[in-house]
Protein backbone atom coordinates (compact mmCIF):
# COMPACT_ATOMS: atom_id res chain seq x y z
CA UNK A 1 0.00 0.00 0.00
CA UNK A 2 3.00 2.27 -0.19
CA UNK A 3 1.69 3.62 -3.49
CA UNK A 4 -1.27 5.14 -1.62
CA UNK A 5 1.19 7.29 0.32
CA UNK A 6 2.14 8.95 -2.95
CA UNK A 7 -1.37 9.98 -4.00
CA UNK A 8 -3.67 12.51 -2.37
CA UNK A 9 -7.33 12.11 -1.50
CA UNK A 10 -8.03 14.90 -4.00
CA UNK A 11 -6.36 12.91 -6.77
CA UNK A 12 -8.38 9.84 -5.84
CA UNK A 13 -11.59 11.90 -5.88
CA UNK A 14 -10.76 13.27 -9.34
CA UNK A 15 -10.16 9.73 -10.57
CA UNK A 16 -13.45 8.65 -9.01
CA UNK A 17 -15.28 11.36 -10.95
CA UNK A 18 -13.84 10.05 -14.22
CA UNK A 19 -14.00 6.28 -13.72
CA UNK A 20 -16.71 4.02 -15.06
CA UNK A 21 -17.76 0.65 -13.71
CA UNK A 22 -18.62 -0.82 -10.36
CA UNK A 23 -15.26 -2.43 -9.50
CA UNK A 24 -13.10 0.64 -10.11
CA UNK A 25 -15.63 2.80 -8.25
CA UNK A 26 -15.57 0.46 -5.24
CA UNK A 27 -11.80 0.37 -5.16
CA UNK A 28 -11.41 4.13 -5.40
CA UNK A 29 -14.08 4.69 -2.77
CA UNK A 30 -12.32 2.22 -0.47
CA UNK A 31 -8.98 3.94 -1.06
CA UNK A 32 -10.47 7.34 -0.21
CA UNK A 33 -12.03 5.96 2.97
CA UNK A 34 -8.75 4.27 3.92
CA UNK A 35 -6.83 7.52 3.40
CA UNK A 36 -9.38 9.17 5.71
CA UNK A 37 -8.71 6.69 8.51
CA UNK A 38 -11.11 3.80 7.93
CA UNK A 39 -9.39 0.49 8.67
CA UNK A 40 -9.14 -2.45 6.29
CA UNK A 41 -11.28 -4.47 8.69
CA UNK A 42 -14.01 -1.82 8.64
CA UNK A 43 -13.86 -1.65 4.85
CA UNK A 44 -14.18 -5.41 4.57
CA UNK A 45 -17.33 -5.24 6.70
CA UNK A 46 -18.75 -2.35 4.64
CA UNK A 47 -18.19 -4.15 1.34
CA UNK A 48 -18.92 -7.67 2.57
CA UNK A 49 -15.57 -9.01 1.40
CA UNK A 50 -12.58 -10.54 3.14
CA UNK A 51 -9.91 -8.26 4.54
CA UNK A 52 -7.36 -9.66 2.09
CA UNK A 53 -9.59 -8.48 -0.77
CA UNK A 54 -9.46 -4.96 0.63
CA UNK A 55 -5.69 -5.29 0.94
CA UNK A 56 -5.44 -6.21 -2.74
CA UNK A 57 -7.66 -3.25 -3.69
CA UNK A 58 -5.37 -0.86 -1.88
Amino acid sequence: MDHLDEISVEELQRALNEVEGNKPTQRLTAAIAYKNGVTQTELSEWYGVQRRTIYSWL
